[in-house]
């Protein structure tokens, strides 16, 4: 038997694998027709004239790719510093039920266990990006994007676990949990 905490990882990973296959593909027919670049589809895959337009198109349907893990790791992020469930304010906590978006206000769990989901794949592109650029098959651009893409994703995400486990080590929220709202209304329902 799988632990759950496995079974959940390979079932979140499910769906960033097949947008990142999903953009590589569209990405290499697109920036193709863009820089009107002939290729053919055989049984090897996608076969270019030359090499230069294998090296134009690998490196910009990389770089595609490169911005829309981007996207993924910056809505994690942002979900995990704005919507995080234990610093989250009860303001924006009433706000979000209001508006009925109380699904994007998550557990540790499942944020830490997305974004490591997503930091893994920004790993993997930084270390296939970096041996395509040691064997001159990707502009050497492409591969500094997706290093600094990833060192910056991997600080954010290490600066958030950090202020939530000193958080639970002090035992106390992030936000002003004063409650003088908590006792008007508790005065008001007692008369």
């Amino acid at each position: 038997m799988f632990s759950r905490i496995l079974v959940k990882l390979v079932d979140q990973s499910i769906t960033p694998a097949i947008l990142l296959i999903s953009t590589r593909l569209i990405s290499v027919v697109a920036v193709s027709r863009i820089f009107d670049i002939q290729f053919r589809i055989s049984g090897g895959g996608f076969t270019f004239n030359s090499p230069e337009d294998y090296l134009l198109v690998n490196s910009y349907s990389t770089f595609v790719m490169i911005v829309v893990l981007t996207v993924g790791l910056l809505y994690i992020l942002l979900k995990s510093y704005l919507f995080h469930e234990s610093h989250i304010t009860p303001s924006m906590t009433a706000k979000l039920f209001t508006l009925r978006l109380s699904s994007f206000i998550q557990s540790s769990f499942d944020l830490y266990s997305q974004g490591s989901i997503w930091l893994s794949y920004s790993y993997l592109i930084s270390l296939v990006t970096g041996f395509m650029y040691m064997f001159k098959l990707m502009y050497p651009w492409v591969f500094f994007a997706s290093i600094t893409l990833t060192l910056i994703s991997t600080v954010l995400l290490i600066l958030d676990v950090e202020s939530e486990l000193q958080m639970r080590k002090s035992g106390e929220a992030a936000y002003d949990d004063t409650a003088e709202f908590l006792e008007d209304r508790r005065e008001s329902h007692l008369i």
